[in-house]
């Protein structure tokens, strides 16, 4: 399968899927720190939670870091 070539920078999202927003969106904002980003409730027909995190992004390395740092929090279940 060929790999899609994306072209940095760009926007990028992440959806954070966990249990308890309020630990999700504090740990997205320690995550992000001094970083402009936009966080948005994902879920719209409430069987999960579930929020969309968009930032802009330099590199394929970044958003990996991003990915897997968004990934090792506790609040956090699951990152797409």
């Amino acid at each position: 399968m060929k790999k899609n070539k994306i072209a940095y920078p760009c926007t990028w999202s992440f959806r954070a899927i966990g249990i308890n927003k309020e630990d999700m969106i504090r740990d997205i904002k320690i995550i992000m720190a001094s970083r402009k980003y936009e966080l948005k409730d994902a879920n719209k027909k409430g069987k999960y939670l579930s929020l969309n995190l968009s930032l802009w992004v330099h590199s394929e390395i970044e958003r990996n870091g991003i990915f897997n740092t968004i990934k090792s929090c506790d609040s956090v279940t699951v990152v797409l």
